[in-house]
């Protein structure tokens, strides 16, 4: 665990602290907007009902293409293992969430 951290402010409170695992920075969070504590259940449906699509761009000798993988939020995991694994070739150029409008 780095020792960097900083605070992120709200105003002029200091709501989260800011530090650095593995040269990546997170915020680590105890309760949900409203108050309340997280739920793994609710958290692992909620992730059901998102879906990702992460474009990848790919060299062959046909051209360059890009390619969008929708990958529901569940098995983004699973998505993530074929990538790191070669399975799924090229360079990620962006990651978008689609959440479904009724979620809150």
């Amino acid at each position: 665990m780095s020792k960097i951290t900083r605070f992120v402010p709200n105003g002029n409170k200091k709501i989260a602290q800011l530090k650095a695992y593995l040269g990546f920075e997170y915020i680590k969070l105890k309760k949900d907007v409203n108050g309340l504590e997280f739920n793994l259940e609710h958290l692992h449906e909620y992730s059901k009902d998102i879906r990702y699509i992460i474009s990848v761009a790919r060299k062959t000798q046909e051209g360059t293409f890009v390619y969008n993988f929708f990958v529901e939020g569940a098995k983004l995991n699973l998505f993530f293992d074929a990538y790191f694994n070669g399975k799924i070739e090229g360079e990620i150029i962006d990651i978008d969430k689609l959440k479904p409008e009724n979620l809150a």
